[in-house]
C-alpha cells in the first residue's frame, strides 16, 4: 500500500492543509513558512519513529493570532507564518498625498507605500511638473485601489475555539501486487473507496484534556463512513502494522542531522557518518576509501540496500535499453530526460570512484542513518522524504541524484526550489502550496485538464525555458519582448521589484494564451493579461474573459487603447523618441514633417528592431521618471501586486 492523502489540521505552521500523493513521486513547491516542513514533520512523527504510536505535545499545536486593524497595519512582506486577517471593507481612511504622514491610514497603505510616496505632491521632482496639479489622478488611483482590494474567503477566518491537532492519513492498495491487503491484522479495517480499491483511514487527534490536566494523543482507524473503530489491542496492532509497512526515511542535508548522531547506530558504523559528511561537503575522496566503505555497506546491510535499490541489480541490460524508449506523451509530460538505468548500473559496476557510485552511497547511507536501529519489514513500502535536495548539489549533479532516486522502489515526497528538477518530473506529480491568511491550499494538475497540444506548448515555453516561473505568485502575460523590457523598468521607477513581489512577466505570443491560463488556473497562480488594442489583442481579451467568467475583468485584463504598445507610448509623450529612432530628425528640424504616426513607428522598428527600440524607450521613460509613466500602466502594476 501507499500513502494516498494527508489532511493536517492545527499542527505547527499549518492550520488546514489537504495534500494527495502519487504512488511513486510527489514534488511540493511553495514559499518559506507556508507549511511544507510542518507537513513532512507530521509524516515523520507519525510514521518515522519505528513501531510505536506517536505523541504530540502542546508545543505542536497551531495557535492563530488576531491583530486589530485599528492598531496595526498588515505588512505583506512580513515572514510570520500566522498572518493576521484584514478587514478589507474598511474605507474610513483616504489614501492620498495629504495624509500619508498620519498614523491612521488605510490598511493597505504600507502595501502601496513605494508608489504612494512617489506620488506625494510635496515630493514630486522636476520631471513631474506636468502632474503637479493633476490631483484628480491620485483621487482616481485611490478609488481604484479601494475597488480592487482582494476578498478573503469566508472559511479562511480567525477562529480561537479550534484547539486540537488532527492528522488524517489515507492509505490505498498499490496498483502492483500488494501483500498488505492479505495481512491478518489489517483485514477488519480495509474498506472499498469510490475507485473500488482497498483503503485505510488512520486518524490521530491530540488536545488538552482538562480532566486529566495534560495534552493527550488518541489514535484510531475509521471506516468508509468516517466512523471510528473501537480502540483495543487488535486496532493498536493494525496501526502498528501500518507504521511498519510504511516506514518514513527522511533525507536531509547532513548538517541538519548533527544533533542526532549519538545513537547506537553511529557507534557501530562511524565510517558511514564520516563518508556522508565528506560526500556532502565536497571533500576530496579517494577511490580506495569510498570502495572500502561501500563494500562494508553492502556486506553489513546487503539485504537493506538490495531492497531499496533493487532496480540496479535485478534487471538485465537488454531490458534496460528497451525501457528507455519514451513515447510522445511521456516526453511532453517530462521534457528533461534523466540518466538511463543501464548507464547508472554500468557506472556502479565500474572500478574506482565515479559520480553514480558516490551518489548511490550518499542515498544509501542517508537511508541507513534515517532508519537508525529500526527493523524493516521485507513487505514494506517505504516513504522517502527529501527536503530541499538541491541545497548541496550543482544542478547537473542534482539531476544525476534524482536519476538514481527515481528508480528506487519506494514512494518519494520531495520539496524543492529547483526549476531544473521540476522539468524532469511528470507534471501531474507537482503540488503547489499556496498560503492564504490562515489556511494553506494545495493545487495540482487534474487529469485531462490539459490536452497534448497544451502540454507540448507548456513543456517548451515554461518547463524548458522558464521553469522558475512555476514558483511565482502571479504571472503578467504580455505579447512580446518589448513589453518585458518596458514593464520591468516601469516597475523599477515605481519602486517595485517584480521578482521580489513574486511576479513573473511571460510573453505568450509564441506559446498561445490558452495553455498558460489553463496552467495558471490549475496551479493556483494568479494572472493578468496585457493585450494590444488591435484585432489580435481583442481576441486575446476575449480568451481571457472566457476563462475568468463573471469575475471582474479589470482585475485580470488590461487592453491598451491603441493598436500596440509602440503606438500607445507614441501617443503618451514619446513621439520624439520614435522620430529620433526612425532617423527623421536632423538637428532641431524634422526631415519629413508630414510623416504619419504609423510610418514613423515602422521606420523606427526597421532601423532599431523592436527590442532595440524598446531599450530606447526604457531610457526615455527612466529620464522622465514617475511623471512619464502612463496612468493605465501604473494601475495595471498595482492590480498585479494586489493579485
Amino acid at each position: 500500500m501507499y500513502l494516498e492523502k494527508a489532511v493536517i489540521v492545527n499542527f505547527r505552521g499549518i492550520r488546514k492543509l489537504c495534500v494527495d500523493f502519487q504512488e511513486d513521486s510527489t514534488v511540493l513547491i511553495g514559499e518559506n513558512h507556508w507549511g511544507k516542513t510542518s507537513l513532512l514533520r507530521a509524516l515523520w512523527m507519525v510514521l518515522g519513529q519505528g513501531e510505536q504510536l506517536c505523541k504530540f505535545t502542546k508545543e505542536d499545536l497551531y495557535v492563530p493570532i488576531e491583530v486589530s486593524n485599528e492598531n496595526q497595519i498588515f505588512d505583506f512582506n512580513e515572514s510570520d507564518t500566522q498572518r493576521p486577517p484584514i478587514d478589507f471593507t474598511e474605507k474610513s481612511y483616504s489614501v492620498n498625498s495629504d495624509n500619508l504622514s498620519t498614523e491612521k491610514r488605510h490598511p493597505f497603505a504600507r502595501f502601496f507605500n513605494p508608489i504612494l510616496k512617489r506620488s506625494s505632491l510635496k515630493k514630486l521632482n522636476k520631471n513631474n511638473d506636468a502632474r503637479k496639479n493633476d490631483k484628480s489622478f491620485f483621487d482616481d488611483l485611490n478609488k481604484y485601489i479601494d475597488k480592487h482590494l482582494p476578498e478573503i474567503e469566508k472559511a479562511d477566518q480567525y477562529d480561537s475555539t479550534d484547539r486540537h491537532i488532527r492528522i488524517d492519513l489515507y492509505f490505498k492498495e498499490s496498483l502492483v501486487s500488494d501483500k498488505s491487503i492479505y495481512d491478518e491484522s489489517l483485514k477488519p479495517y480495509w474498506y472499498f473507496d469510490k475507485d473500488g480499491q482497498y483503503s485505510l483511514h488512520y486518524q490521530i487527534v491530540a488536545f488538552q484534556d482538562e480532566n486529566l490536566n495534560k495534552f493527550v494523543t488518541r489514535h484510531s482507524l475509521l471506516n468508509q463512513n468516517n466512523q471510528t473503530h473501537k480502540f483495543d489491542e487488535c486496532l493498536k496492532k493494525a496501526i502498528l502494522t501500518i507504521i511498519k509497512l510504511n516506514p518514513v526515511f527522511r533525507l536531509r542535508d547532513s548538517r541538519m542531522e548533527a544533533a542526532n548522531t549519538t545513537g547506537s547506530f553511529y557507534s557501530k558504523q562511524p565510517k558511514l557518518k564520516e563518508l556522508l559528511d565528506k560526500l556532502s561537503e565536497d571533500n576530496e575522496l579517494s577511490a580506495e576509501y569510498v570502495n572500502s566503505v561501500v563494500n562494508g555497506l553492502v556486506s553489513n546491510f546487503g539485504s537493506f540496500v538490495e531492497k531499496y535499490l533493487t532496480c540496479y541489480t535485478s534487471l538485465d541490460d537488454k531490458k534496460d535499453e528497451k525501457t528507455q524508449k519514451r513515447n510522445l506523451d511521456d516526453i511532453v509530460r517530462r521534457p528533461v530526460s534523466l540518466e538511463s538505468l543501464s548507464n547508472i548500473k554500468r557506472m556502479l559496476k565500474a572500478p574506482g570512484i565515479n559520480k553514480s557510485k558516490a551518489l548511490a552511497s550518499y542515498i544509501s547511507i542517508n537511508m541507513l542513518i534515517s532508519n537508525k536501529d529500526r527493523e524493516i519489514d521485507p513487505n514494506s513500502q517505504p516513504i522517502i522524504i527529501l527536503e530541499d535536495i538541491e541545497s548541496r548539489f550543482h544542478p547537473s549533479l542534482l539531476l544525476s541524484l534524482w536519476s538514481i532516486l527515481e528508480q528506487t522502489q519506494s514512494q518519494k515526497i520531495v520539496t524543492t526550489n529547483s526549476g531544473d528538477l521540476l522539468s524532469s518530473i511528470p507534471l501531474d506529480s507537482l503540488r503547489r502550496l499556496d498560503r492564504r491568511v490562515y489556511d494553506t491550499i494545495c493545487y495540482k494538475i487534474e487529469k485531462h485538464s490539459l490536452s497534448y497540444e497544451d502540454l507540448r506548448r507548456i513543456a517548451f515555453h515554461i518547463r524548458l525555458n522558464r521553469p522558475m516561473a512555476l514558483f511565482a505568485r502571479t504571472w503578467l502575460l504580455v505579447e512580446g519582448e518589448t513589453e518585458v523590457w518596458l514593464l520591468t523598468q516601469i516597475a523599477n521607477i515605481l519602486g517595485v521589484s517584480l521578482p521580489c513581489e513574486g511576479i513573473r512577466i511571460i510573453e505568450f505570443a509564441q506559446c498561445g494564451l490558452k495553455p498558460l491560463i489553463k496552467l495558471a488556473l490549475e496551479l493556483g497562480i494568479n494572472f493578468h493579461v496585457l493585450a494590444d488594442g488591435d484585432e489580435a489583442g481583442n481576441k486575446y481579451a476575449d480568451t481571457t474573459r472566457a476563462f475568468i467568467g463573471k469575475k471582474k475583468p479589470e482585475k485580470y485584463l488590461t487592453v491598451l487603447p491603441h493598436k500596440d504598445i509602440e503606438h500607445y507610448l507614441y501617443a503618451n509623450g514619446y513621439e520624439k523618441t520614435f522620430k529620433t529612432a526612425s532617423g527623421l530628425v536632423s538637428g532641431k528640424f524634422f526631415q519629413k514633417k508630414s510623416s504619419s504616426m504609423d510610418k514613423i513607428i515602422d521606420a523606427a522598428i526597421r532601423k532599431k528592431s523592436k527590442p532595440g527600440l524598446a531599450l530606447l524607450l526604457v531610457d526615455a521613460i527612466q529620464k522622465k521618471g514617475f511623471g512619464g509613466i502612463p496612468k493605465e500602466l501604473i494601475q495595471m502594476i498595482e492590480t498585479v501586486r494586489l493579485l
